[in-house]
């Protein structure tokens, strides 16, 4: 009997140890997101930035290259782990050439099938210009591009009034000391397609040199390139012959 009982006592054991054991069961992920999207071309991989809000299901892509043609390229997409995507309203396909030249709509739908329907947008990226006078103040260079030996050995810009697009440039004209040119210059309202804007002389300039009186007279004046850090001047000139009427300099940052 006791024999009997031991063996059951055994049989008890070996089954409750090989019951198996199970974790907590876990949560599939629920969020229909995108991390990412990736644009290219023939050339390989563009140059971009996402600006990514979740919360409005919205990502505008950032393209570096204003060269880029939205009608002929491709996107790749990362997601949020486990989500399928699929476009919608004949929104093109992700992984194959077609026209993203206007905003499209996908829906991403997470594993718990939650869904999201996404906004993609493609846009230019237009580099932060800030202050522009502050490109010029300081100790810049200004190269005479009619009499290149005569440029002067040192150049200060200055901003005017706080003001943004307002400089005042100083310099010895023909490098002569006693020729010292002071420029109060406008800014004008800049180009966000190609950076640029024109240049206004607000006041004339009035120098000597050996006996010439020479003016530089206010009005139009050239250009500036944001993007180059270049005031391109060009400003109209009387009092001595150059074998023209406009005496140009090209001012750049050290």
């Amino acid at each position: 009997m006791k024999y009997i009982i031991s063996l059951f006592t055994l049989a008890v054991i070996l089954v409750v140890s090989c019951v198996p054991t199970f974790e907590p069961v876990g949560e599939l992920p629920d969020n229909p997101g995108i991390k990412e999207v990736l644009v290219g071309n023939e050339n390989g991989n563009i140059p971009q930035i996402n600006a990514i809000y979740a919360d409005r299901a919205l990502d505008t892509v950032f393209v570096k290259d204003k060269s880029v043609d939205f009608s002929n390229i491709y996107m790749q997409v990362n997601l949020e782990a486990g989500c399928i995507v699929k476009p919608l309203q004949g929104a093109p396909s992700f992984g194959s050439y077609g026209d993203f030249s206007v905003p499209g709509k996908y829906r991403v739908t997470a594993p718990s099938g939650k869904t999201a329907d996404w906004t993609i947008i493609l846009d230019y990226y237009i580099p932060p210009i800030g202050c522009l006078a502050d490109r010029w103040v300081g100790d810049v260079t200004c190269n005479d591009e009619v009499y290149p030996s005569y440029s002067p050995k040192t150049c200060l810009g200055e901003k005017m009034n706080n003001d943004c697009h307002m400089v005042k440039l100083t310099f010895a004209f023909w490098d002569d000391p006693g020729s010292v040119a002071v420029m109060e210059l406008q800014l004008g309202e800049i180009n966000m397609d190609t950076f640029k804007g024109d240049i206004t002389l607000l006041n004339d300039v009035n120098v000597t040199y050996y006996g010439s009186d020479i003016t530089f007279h206010k009005g139009y004046a050239g250009t500036y390139n944001a993007t180059a850090s270049e005031l391109n001047l060009s400003f109209e000139f009387t009092g001595y012959d150059i074998g023209g009427g406009r005496y140009d300099f090209t001012i750049r940052q050290q």
